[in-house]
Parts: C-alpha cells; structure tokens; sequence
C-alpha cells in the first residue's frame, strides 16, 4: 500500500520523528467535580466543596479538582482528585462542561473539564485530603438574583445571579449566569461551574428520572414529591406532580406506619421497567 506524504514529502512515521511537542505553548488541562446531595430529610440541596491549603486562592472554597496526569483519562484523573482530596469513591459521573476562558487561572492557561454526581449525603463520609484543607457540605438557597452556600461549618458564601434571554432556532429560553462577588470566598471561576450544574441537574429533574437514586427503596408520594421541590426550588402542584411520574413508579400495597397519623400514606417503589 502506498504511504502517503506530506507537502514536505514525510510520512507520517516521518513527521512524527521529527515533530517537537515544545516548539507550540500548551495550557494545563484540569478537572473539578461537582457533587450535589439531598439531606436526610429532603429539604436541603447541598454541594461538596474544599478549602483550599495553598495558593493562588489559599483558603477560599473550591469544587475537588486538580491537574490531569499524562498517563490518565479526564474521568479516571476526576476519579482520583475526588478520592484524594474529600474520601468519595465508586460513584457515578456525568461531564457537564469545559471551561476555557484565558485568565480563569493566574497560574498560567488552564483548561477545566467538569463532572457532576449526585448521591445521598448521609450514605458517604467525607474527609479531605491531598491539598485539601478542610471539606464540607453547602445548602444551596438561591433567590432571583444570588446564590447564598450555607455551609455545615456556619461559612456563607455568595454569587450573583443573572438570567439571560435566549433565542436558538427560533426557541426562546432562559441562561442562568453566575457573577462573583467581591470576597465571595469561592476559588478560580468555580460559581459559573456550581451555576451551571444546578441548571443542569434542574433540567434533568423535569425530563428523567435522576433523582430517584436519592430515594429509598420505598417511599411515599408526598415524600418524593418534596424532594423534587427541594431539587427544582419551586412548589409544584399535587396533580401534576403525579401525573408526570406516574409512569415513573407502582404502588407496593403497603402502607408507611407513622406515630400520630391516623391514616397512613401509601408505599411505592421505582418501576423499573419505564423507559425513559
């Protein structure tokens, strides 16, 4: 089979011979991890973030990330960083986003790919570890215009919020973008990240049936519908609600026995024959 050459008449085992990796600038590639859970009693969405033990930003909280290793695969390097630095291991990841703008580091060029897993909080313990000061749970609480992170720790951390108008293929629709504060204590440009992956997580809630890892086996409807609400950061009506997961859920024939309520709510579990 004939070879095929370059311009310059190389094959390709040719150019490969003599190309020179440092003759081009390269920016530093990094992955963070955003891990969301549900408290024990449904009403409180909170995110996992780490104190930062050296600069830059030395002291402020961060999402669990760090440097990709030449030998590893983005996952298997946010898979590490998220081991090594808060305890957690074994759970399940979904790339959100990679952000790129110049200057998001003053390091030098760094480039960030972020993953997002949801799990229940009280299921995993969580220690930091590696460059990582301190690690700690934050309730998310957002009104129209700021994000406020009420930390296990008593910390509160801040960010605004802006909604911005959309128009793609003549759909209209609405962008969350995240601003930070001064002093907002968050590292880096990680707000645009924790933004972005409540948008996403928000949207998946409406269409999937993602937050029922955070249920147990069995539950009752008014139990699952308050997670959704905790979730989404709205009220939703009962009918609807029930409606939409219906197709979503059976009945077990039991009932959930409760002290001091005279009639019981029925048990349900996930059907898990649905297709989504």
């Amino acid at each position: 089979m004939r070879e095929i050459r370059n311009e310059q008449g190389l094959t390709e085992a040719e150019f490969l011979q003599q190309y020179s990796p440092g003759d081009y600038e390269r920016p530093s590639v990094t992955v963070d991890m955003l891990v969301f859970a549900v408290n024990e009693t449904l009403d409180a969405l909170k995110i996992l973030l780490i104190r930062r033990k050296n600069h830059p930003y030395i002291h402020c909280w961060a999402l669990p990330g760090g440097f990709v290793e030449m030998d590893e695969s983005l996952e298997e390097a946010a898979r590490r960083e998220l081991e090594e630095e808060t305890g957690l291991q074994d759970i399940y990841m979904e790339q959100l986003y990679t952000f790129g703008e110049p200057g998001r580091d003053p390091r030098s060029r760094i480039i960030s790919t972020a993953y997002m897993a949801l799990i229940q909080e009280n299921t995993v313990a969580v220690t930091a570890g590696d460059d990582a000061a301190d690690a700690c749970w934050f309730t998310i609480r957002q009104t129209e215009q700021e994000v406020e992170l009420h930390g296990d720790n008593g910390e509160v951390l801040r960010y605004q919020v802006k909604r911005i108008p959309l128009f793609i293929g003549g759909v209209s629709s609405i962008q969350e973008t995240a601003f930070k504060q001064e002093d907002s204590g968050i590292a880096f440009d990680h707000e645009k990240a924790i933004q972005m992956g409540l948008s996403r997580l928000r949207n998946k809630a409406e269409y999937t049936n993602i937050l029922f890892g955070l249920m147990p086996e069995e539950f009752t409807l008014p139990e699952l519908q308050k997670l959704y609400e905790t979730v989404l950061g709205k009220s939703l009506y009962k009918a609807n609600f029930r409606k939409k997961i219906s197709c979503y859920v059976e009945a077990t024939g039991t009932k959930k026995v409760q002290e001091g309520v005279k009639r019981s709510p029925e048990l349900y579990r996930f059907h898990e024959n649905v297709s989504e």
